[in-house]
């Protein structure tokens, strides 16, 4: 990401996050993301120790920014594999099945949400 969409997550880092987060670490983490990577929230709370409902704060707030899109990731937890992602909650069907192990699984449990970095400028 180049440096005014960093600057704008810095910002929101120092309004929604608490004060014990390491700032620069964090805006490094991001620095690494151009436009359509993946970001996954498990993956901030493994490695910045914040909770999950901190991060998900966060990124609602920069997804405000227009910096990140939510999606919904459909993911079999029989065979870890990911059955692609929809992006409307209102889209996702009740139910799916695994491509790979053909079990059917029930949507709300079996999905959570990602976002996608749709603005690095």
């Amino acid at each position: 990401m180049l440096l005014n969409t960093l600057s704008a997550i810095e910002m929101t880092i120092q309004q929604k996050l608490n004060k014990n987060v390491d700032n620069t670490a964090l805006i490094n983490f991001f620095r690494n993301y151009k436009k359509n990577m993946w970001i996954y929230p498990g993956v901030l709370k493994r490695k910045f120790s914040l909770s999950i409902s901190e991060i998900y704060d966060f990124l609602s707030a920069l997804e405000e920014q227009g910096i990140l899109q939510s999606y919904y990731e459909l993911y079999c937890s029989n065979c870890q594999k990911s059955m692609g992602v929809v992006r409307l909650f209102n889209e996702l069907p009740d139910f799916f099945e695994c491509e790979l192990c053909h079990c059917e699984l029930s949507t709300l449990e079996n999905s959570f949400l990602i976002y996608l970095v749709v603005r690095d400028d």
